[in-house]
C-alpha cells in the first residue's frame, strides 16, 4: 500500500520512470516500464533486481549484448493472422531484423555461466525462431525492403517487359524529338519534359497540330503546349498495365508469404514477449549505470542499513552544475524504528526524507538503488508519506487541516511493516499546540511498531527519544564557524535550528536580535547552545578519531613493511652464506690446483734458477689474487653474519640519554634514533615514523642491538628506497590514458611508457583512450600489444562507454 497517490509525484519517481521508457528501445519494454508497479513480494523482489544486477555486469564487463532492431510486431502479426491479410514489405523487413536480433540475445544468454548469473540463466528463454521465416524473407525483400525481382518468375518476366518498354520509350520520343527540332516544329533549346508521369515534348501552341499526339498541359501563358506522341502513348499504356500486373503480382507473394508465416505466429508471439521483457530488463539496467546504482543485500524483514545513499534525481542536477552530492548513511532497525532529523533550515532534511523514500520505493518496483554495495534493505507492506502544501480550495482544506488527515490515517493504518515519512511535523499551526498534537500523533506511531523518519524543528519532539524506546535523534550537521549547512546526517543527537547565528550571518539587525532573545525562555536558549556546542564538540571529536586511524594505518603499513624488508634481508643473508662457502671450497681448490702445478712445472724445469724464480713470482701472483677474493668474501659475509661472529654482548653505553642515542620504547624491541630533547620529552626517529615520548620511557639499547641495527641501515635503506619509489609511482599511476591528438610516432612512445609502467607496477587492467576517427592510432595500440607477452587479452570498450574508441587491457 502506496500513501497518498500522488507519492511518485512528491518523491520523483515519476522523472525515473520516464527516464526508464527513454532507455527502452521498443514499445513493449516502454509499456512495461509504464507500467512498473511497487510490491513486497520478497521473492519477486529478488528476482526483479537480480536480473537487473546481472544485465548491469554484462554491458559494463562483458560487453557485445546486441542492442539493435528491437521492433515490436506483435499488433502487426495479430493482424495479419487474419486469412487474407498481408503486411508491406518494409515490416517484413523489420520483422527479418527483429528475429535475428531475438536469434543473437537467445544465444548470448544461453551462453551464460549459470552459477555466475542465476537469475538471467532461470528467465523464461523462448526457443529461437524459426530460421526458415528469415530465410524465405531474403527470397522475397532486398536490402533496400523492396520486393526481389526474381520473388516470382512471373514478376521477373513483367519487371524484364517493363524495362524493354520503358528503353523502347525512352529511344522513340527521342528520335520524335529530334525530328521536330530539325522540321522547326520544336523550338532547338526544347528538351524532353514530364507532364502527369509521362514524357512530353514542349511545342510552340501555333505547331501543336503538326505532331499527332495528346495534349497533357499548357504552360501558364498558352504559348507553350506539352504533347505525348501518339506512338508513344500506346505504349505507355501498355507499360501501365504491366504496372497493374506487377502491383497484382506483389500482392499474391505478400499474401503467398502471410500464409507461409501464420503457423508460426504462436510461437512469434512469444519472442517479441520475451524481446520486450529483455529490453525493460536492459532499460533498468542502464538506468542503475548512469546512477552507480547496486543491488543491496536484501532481507525478508523490516529493516533498512544503507551506506552512502544518495538521492538519484539530485545527484545528477548536481553533476550538471560541476558540484559533488553528499551522501548519507541512514539505518533504520527493531532498536532504531523511527528517527527524528532535527537541524537548520536548508540543512538537507527533507532531502534525506525523500531520498529514504524514493530510494525503498525504487527498489520494490524492481529497481537498484544509489548505495554502496554493503548496504542491506528490507522490505516494507506499506509506505506513508506526508511532504509538502496540499491545501484544498475545493475541498476547503487548510494546509494544516490536509496535515492532520494524513497523519490520521498514518495512525488508523500504520502496522509493523510500515514505513512512514514526515516532513516537518506539526507545522502549519501555532507551535505550541501544534508540537502538542505531533508529540502524541509520534507517540501512537510508535506504539504500532512502525518505522519512520520524521523532520522537525520542535523541541519536544526532540525529547521524545529519551521517553519512548524506538525513537532515536539524528541531525544534519552545520559548521558553526563557517555558518554553513554540511548536509550530512548523523545519527544519535538533536541538532540545533542556528535560528539566532543564520539570522546574525545574514545581517539581521543586532537590536531586534536581543529583543528576541529576551523573549524566549533562558532554558530553551541554552538548549539551542548546547546542541551547537555539541555539535562543534562532536566534529572535532570525529576529526581527532579520524587522525589517529590515518595514523594507525600509516605505522601498521611501515610494521608490515619493515617485517618484508627484514624477512628479505634474512633470506638474502642465508644466500650469501651459501654462496660464501662454495666460493671458499673453490678458492681452496684452485690453490691445491695451483700448488701441484707449481711443483711439477719445478720438477720439470730441473730446478733452473731462472725459470724457477719465474715460477715462484707467478705462484705469489696468483696467491695475491686469490687473497683478494678471499678478503672480498669475508667482508661480506662479517657483515651479514655479525649475530653469529660477534661475542655476545648485552652491556649496554653508559650516561643519559641524548640526541643521537639509539634507544628503545620499554616492552619494544624496535630501535629508533633520538632526534631533539625539550625537557623531559624527546623525538625519536623509528625508521620513517616520528615517535614524540617521555624520555623516562627510553632505555638505551645493547652493543650487540646497535651493530645489528647499524648492519640492517646499511642494507636496508636502497631496499627501503626502491619501495617508497615504487610506492610514489603508483599513487601517481592512472588506469587511463588519452592518447587522442597525438601523432603516431608520439602514440607509439606514450603508449609503451605507459605500458611498461603498469606492467612493473602490476597493474591487472587499464583503458587506453585513442578514438575513432580513421583507425591509425587504435591499430598502433593494437599491433603494440599483440606483441607484448604481459598481455592476457585486450577488446573494445562497451558500447555505452566509448565502443571502438577505447581499448581495456588485461594483464598477467
Amino acid at each position: 500500500m502506496i500513501y497518498p497517490d500522488s507519492f511518485e509525484i512528491k518523491t520523483g519517481f515519476i522523472q525515473l520512470r520516464e527516464m526508464l521508457q527513454q532507455h527502452c528501445l521498443c514499445r513493449r519494454g516502454a509499456q512495461l516500464a509504464a507500467n512498473l508497479g511497487f510490491t513486497d513480494d520478497f521473492e519477486a523482489i529478488d528476482k526483479l533486481t537480480g536480473t537487473t544486477d546481472e544485465m548491469q555486469y554484462l554491458l559494463r564487463f562483458v560487453g557485445n549484448f546486441p542492442a539493435q532492431d528491437y521492433y515490436d510486431l506483435s499488433d502487426e502479426l495479430q493482424r495479419v493472422n487474419l486469412p487474407g491479410t498481408f503486411t508491406e514489405p518494409e515490416t517484413i523487413s523489420e520483422l527479418k531484423l527483429s528475429l535475428i536480433a531475438i536469434t543473437e540475445i537467445i544465444r548470448y544468454l544461453r551462453r551464460l555461466d549459470p552459477e555466475r548469473f542465476p537469475f538471467l540463466h532461470r528467465m523464461e528463454i523462448p526457443e529461437i525462431p524459426e530460421q526458415s521465416i528469415i530465410k524465405r524473407i531474403d527470397l522475397i525483400i532486398d536490402d533496400k525492403s523492396e520486393i526481389r525481382d526474381k520473388a516470382s518468375d512471373k514478376l521477373f518476366s513483367i519487371r524484364k517487359e517493363i524495362v524493354s518498354r520503358i528503353a523502347g520509350v525512352d529511344r522513340r520520343i527521342n528520335q520524335i524529338m529530334n525530328t521536330a527540332r530539325r522540321e522547326g516544329i520544336a523550338q532547338d533549346d526544347a528538351g524532353l519534359t514530364i507532364r502527369n508521369g509521362r514524357l512530353v515534348i514542349p511545342l510552340p501552341a501555333a505547331n501543336k497540330r503538326k505532331l499527332n499526339g495528346y495534349v497533357h498541359d499548357t504552360s501558364a501563358t498558352g504559348h507553350t503546349v506539352y504533347i505525348e506522341p501518339a506512338e508513344v502513348f500506346e505504349i505507355n499504356n501498355e507499360i501501365q498495365n504491366l504496372r497493374v500486373e506487377e502491383k497484382q503480382e506483389i500482392t499474391r507473394i505478400l499474401l503467398e508469404f502471410a500464409d507461409f508465416l501464420r503457423p508460426f505466429i504462436p510461437g512469434l508471439m512469444i519472442c517479441y514477449e520475451f524481446l520486450g521483457n529483455v529490453d525493460f530488463i536492459r532499460a533498468k539496467a542502464l538506468l542503475a549505470i548512469s546512477m552507480n546504482a547496486v543491488k543491496p543485500k536484501l532481507k525478508n524483514e523490516t529493516t533498512l542499513d544503507w551506506k552512502k545513499a544518495v538521492h538519484p534525481l539530485l545527484q545528477q542536477a548536481l553533476k550538471q552544475q560541476g558540484r559533488k552530492i553528499v551522501d548519507q548513511d541512514i539505518s533504520l532497525n527493531s532498536d532504531g524504528r523511527i528517527m527524528v532529523i532535527s537541524g537548520p533550515n536548508a540543512g538537507g532534511k527533507s532531502v534525506c526524507l525523500k531520498t529514504a523514500g524514493l530510494l525503498q520505493y525504487m527498489l520494490q518496483c524492481g529497481l537498484l538503488i544509489p548505495v554502496s554495495e554493503d548496504s542491506t534493505a528490507g522490505i516494507f507492506s506499506k509506505i506513508f508519506l506526508e511532504i509538502g502544501d496540499e491545501q484544498s480550495l475545493e475541498n476547503d482544506l487548510s494546509t494544516y487541516s490536509s496535515h492532520l488527515i494524513h497523519i490520521r490515517n498514518f495512525i488508523e493504518h500504520a502496522d509493523k511493516k510500515t514505513l512512514i515519512l514526515i516532513d516537518e511535523f506539526g507545522a502549519g499551526t501555532e507551535p505550541q499546540l501544534g508540537g502538542a498534537m505531533a508529540e502524541a500523533s509520534l507517540e501512537k506511531l510508535n506504539e504500532s511498531g512502525c518505522f519512520g523518519i520524521i523532520t522537525t524543528h520542535y523541541t519536544n519532539l526532540k525529547l521524545m527519544a529519551d521517553k519512548f524506546p524506538g525513537i532515536f535523534n539524528a541531525a544534519m550537521l552545520y559548521d558553526a564557524q563557517a555558518m554553513q549547512p554540511l548536509f550530512k546526517l548523523s545519527p544519535g543527537k538533536p541538532g540545533s535550528s542556528f535560528a539566532f547565528e543564520i539570522a546574525r550571518k545574514i545581517g539581521f539587525p543586532e537590536k531586534v536580535l536581543a529583543i528576541a532573545t529576551s523573549k524566549i525562555s533562558q532554558t530553551q536558549l541554552n538548549f539551542e547552545k548546547q546542541l551547537a556546542q555539541l555539535e562543534v564538540d562532536k566534529r572535532n571529536i570525529e576529526q581527532k578519531k579520524n587522525d589517529l586511524r590515518v595514523a594507525d594505518e600509516t605505522l601498521s603499513s611501515l610494521v608490515s613493511r619493515y617485517e618484508t624488508l627484514l624477512g628479505n634481508l634474512e633470506g638474502r643473508r642465508q644466500e650469501l652464506l651459501k654462496d660464501a662457502k662454495q666460493k671458499a671450497q673453490r678458492l681452496l681448490d684452485n690453490s691445491n690446483k695451483l700448488i701441484e702445478n707449481t711443483i711439477r712445472e719445478i720438477k720439470e724445469s730441473k730446478a733452473d734458477k731462472e725459470i724457477t724464480r719465474e715460477i715462484r713470482e707467478k705462484l705469489q701472483r696468483e696467491k695475491d689474487v686469490l687473497l683478494e677474493q678471499l678478503t672480498i668474501e669475508q667482508e661480506v659475509q662479517e657483515t651479514f653474519l655479525q649475530k653469529e661472529t660477534l661475542p655476545k654482548n648485552t652491556e649496554k653505553p653508559k650516561g643519559p640519554v641524548k640526541a643521537g642515542s639509539l634507544v628503545k620504547i620499554e616492552g619494544q624491541e624496535t630501535i629508533g634514533k633520538v632526534g631533539e630533547i625539550r625537557g623531559k620529552r624527546a623525538t625519536v626517529l623509528f625508521d620513517s615514523v616520528t615517535v614524540r615520548t617521555t624520555i623516562d620511557k627510553l632505555e638505551l639499547a645493547g652493543y650487540d642491538e646497535i651493530r645489528i641495527w647499524e648492519a640492517n641501515q646499511r642494507f636496508a635503506k636502497p631496499a627501503i628506497s626502491v619501495i617508497h619509489q615504487l610506492n610514489d609511482k603508483m599513487a601517481d599511476f592512472k588506469m587511463s590514458i588519452d592518447i587522442r591528438g597525438k601523432k603516431a610516432e608520439e602514440a607509439q612512445q606514450a603508449i609503451t611508457r605507459y605500458i611498461d609502467q603498469a606492467i612493473l607496477l602490476r597493474v591487472n587492467e587499464v583503458k587506453i583512450l585513442h578514438g575513432k576517427g580513421d583507425g591509425v592510432l587504435r591499430n598502433i595500440l593494437h599491433a603494440n600489444l599483440r606483441d607484448n607477452p604481459d598481455v592476457v587479452s585486450f577488446e573494445d570498450e562497451s558500447l555505452e562507454r566509448g565502443g571502438h574508441g577505447v581499448t581495456v587491457v588485461h594483464f598477467r
